[in-house]
Parts: C-alpha cells; sequence; structure tokens
C-alpha cells in the first residue's frame, strides 16, 4: 500500500510540473519581456552589435492563385543596414513582374509592372509605407528589424498572449507605430518554446459606405492580408536566423479577389559588406 501511495505521489509530481510548465508557456509576458526573449533568441547582444549591413541572396519562386494566372522563378536579394531595407524579386519569365520594394531613411519607393502601373503587392507596401519604414517587412531576414531598436522607433506594443493561428500556438504581439495615424493592423507572432519570430500579419479593412439606395444591403467590406512566414533557422555569425521566406497577399472584396504567393529559399547571408546609397533608392 506504501509503495502504491509512493507511485501516486510521484505521478502527482510529475503531472504537477508539466501543468505548471504549460501554466508559465500560456503566460501572457509583457511586451518588453517578449521582445527581450526575442532578441536573445536571435543572439548575444555582442553578436547582434556587431551586425551593421546583411545581404540575402536566393532563389524566389511566385505563384498568382487568384485573381488571374501566372507563376515564375528567379532570384531574390534583400539588402539592408541598420535603418534601410531594399528587397527585390527578379524573374526570369516576362509575362510574370518582379518586385521592387525600398526604404532609403527617409522615404519608401517601389518598382513597376509596367510604365505608371505598380503590383498589388507594390501599392500595397508603397501606400502603407510603416511596412518598409520601421523594418518590419522582411522580419529578422533584415537588418533593420524594427525589434531591434524598440527605444529609437518607440511603437505602441501590446502583448495579448498565447493565440492560435492556423493551428499554431503563439505568442501575438500588436503593434503600431508611434505616429499611430494608419489603419493598418500590424501582429508579429512568436514560438512560445523558442521565441523566434515566425509570422507577421498585416491586416487592412476597407469600409465598403453606404448603400446607394434606402433599404439596400450595404456593399462587401474589401479585405487586405498580407502574410509573412519564417522558417528553417539556422545560425550565421552567431546569430539564429531564418532561411525560408514566404509572403501570401489576399485581397477579398465584392467585385476584387487575389491570391498571390511568393517565397525565397536556398538563402546565403551575408554580414558587413559596404552598400551604396543608390542601393536602396528605386527610380
Amino acid at each position: 500500500m506504501k509503495r502504491a501511495f509512493r507511485l501516486l505521489a510521484v505521478v502527482i509530481g510529475g503531472l504537477t510540473v508539466l501543468l505548471a510548465d504549460a501554466a508559465a508557456k500560456d503566460e501572457k509576458l509583457k511586451p518588453e519581456e517578449l521582445v527581450a526573449k526575442h532578441l536573445a533568441a536571435i543572439g548575444s547582444a555582442e553578436a547582434r552589435s556587431r551586425i551593421k549591413s546583411r545581404t540575402v541572396a536566393g532563389t524566389t519562386t511566385f505563384v498568382l492563385r487568384l485573381g488571374g494566372h501566372g507563376e515564375g522563378s528567379g532570384s531574390a536579394n534583400v539588402l539592408s543596414d541598420e535603418r534601410r531595407t531594399r528587397i527585390g524579386l527578379k524573374f526570369t519569365s516576362l509575362q510574370v513582374p518582379g518586385e521592387q520594394l525600398a526604404f532609403d531613411g527617409k522615404g519608401v519607393s517601389v518598382g513597376l509592372v509596367r510604365p505608371g502601373e505598380r503590383s498589388p503587392l507594390s501599392q500595397f507596401v508603397h501606400h502603407y509605407e510603416v511596412m518598409m519604414r520601421d523594418g518590419l517587412l522582411g522580419g529578422v531576414l533584415s537588418a533593420a528589424w524594427g525589434l531591434l531598436d524598440v527605444p529609437g522607433r518607440q511603437p505602441r506594443l501590446t502583448s495579448t498572449g498565447i493565440t492560435k493561428i492556423e493551428g499554431r500556438r503563439l505568442h501575438e504581439l500588436k503593434y503600431q507605430d508611434r505616429r499611430g495615424t494608419t489603419d493598418l493592423k500590424i501582429s508579429l507572432y512568436f514560438d512560445p518554446e523558442t521565441f523566434r519570430h515566425v509570422l507577421t500579419q498585416y491586416r487592412l479593412v476597407q469600409p465598403s459606405g453606404m448603400p446607394s439606395a434606402p433599404g439596400e444591403t450595404p456593399p462587401r467590406d474589401t479585405f487586405h492580408t498580407v502574410r509573412e512566414y519564417f522558417d528553417d533557422f539556422k545560425e550565421v555569425d552567431g546569430l539564429i536566423l531564418p532561411h525560408s521566406y514566404k509572403l501570401v497577399y489576399t485581397i477579398e472584396g465584392l467585385n476584387t479577389t487575389y491570391l498571390g504567393q511568393w517565397s525565397i529559399s536556398d538563402i546565403k547571408i551575408a554580414h558587413n559588406t559596404p552598400m551604396e546609397d543608390g542601393y536602396f533608392s528605386i527610380k
């Protein structure tokens, strides 16, 4: 009997530890605590401080799933320093436009798919400059990653605890630029085990407006969603960085449907390569 009680006590003790660990993982961290754990997951303060610029090169693919037809492959480059970023996706097919997105420390510039015409993605990024201005687009792949300098950027951060998104339980950190002038909702998501940044979501709702006549049903709102996915984390120069990237842009409206997907793989990363000012401006 005593042996049975001892065994029961061991089982209960083990369950208590497991439940305590689960509760700790579900605990809603303060924004500064979540950011600190995330930065530590990238690398030591010393290792992070050594990085002044970053060059990312890889292969890219594009698939237009809704709103048209098209697919392509080619080369990708992400150039960045502590405040500036350029993302370039170049496809070999002439039918599929590439993407050129840049922030030079003052303003955002984007490429054109045809004279006077931007792609849906570049139009969205150009209008909502905070994505590039605050170093959010590209996540930790960019040396200008927004959470590397929270005191300098002074965003409004709100930690909402663990949430489930696409079947994954992740820490959510809501991000609003200090100007607070945009209606773009930004959420950053972190793995609760490693505190690596694995997902960013940008969400915009464009109201449809009033019905054209009394008694009519209001037109449907238009929803824009951009999601960035980061995976395949590896060590480079003392930092743990993603080596797989995917961006999905969807538009859902009454008369508008669009779903485009871009990815970067076979990523190679180099640090502290000299960069000219002209790299960060698209003309």
